[in-house]
């Protein structure tokens, strides 16, 4: 996962202006998606009962139902308007964590590396053990356009060249 990270902060150091203001929109709108669909659990009371549940839990569902890795798309997306110190942080969280089995790599014994608030969107499929279908079917109505705004994101990086040529 460390590598999917490192394409991402290369790509982002290569970037034009012009580059840079287009993944901003993307990612704006992809985080304008998060948010509306976090809004929606936060309605239903999945983000109350979900942050309630974690001293119970201890995390169940961030261990097991969190992706297990991100990729390059969503870490550019994560990193974009973090500080060069913030993103010099979160590469060696991320280079420590390492892959592990059923588990997001990011989830530390205290924590996510990244705060509820500022966790990627590929993380806003939260809450498998408290949602009902509304959640589900409510979600689910956005995926085209996150599909399409990732693909733009990875369109991107591909053409700022995330990969070294090595």
């Amino acid at each position: 996962m460390a590598a999917e990270l490192e394409a991402a902060l290369r790509a982002l150091a290569k970037m034009d202006l012009p580059a840079v203001a287009e993944a901003g929109e993307l990612i704006a709108a992809l985080m304008s998606i998060k948010t509306k669909i976090e809004e929606r659990a936060r309605a239903l009371g999945y983000a109350e009962r979900c942050r309630r549940s974690i001293a119970v839990c201890a995390g169940e569902c961030c261990r097991w139902h969190f992706p297990k890795r991100l990729s390059r798309v969503d870490f550019l997306a994560a990193v974009f308007n973090l500080q060069a110190a913030e993103r010099a942080a979160l590469t060696t969280q991320v280079r420590t964590a390492g892959d592990r089995f059923y588990q997001c790599p990011l989830l530390q014994r205290n924590g996510c590396i990244f705060s509820f608030e500022n966790r990627p969107a590929v993380c806003t499929v939260a809450y498998p053990c408290l949602a009902g279908s509304d959640y589900w079917d409510y979600k689910e109505r956005f995926g085209k356009d996150i599909n399409r705004l990732r693909e733009a994101l990875g369109e991107l990086i591909d053409k700022y060249g995330a990969d070294s040529g090595d």
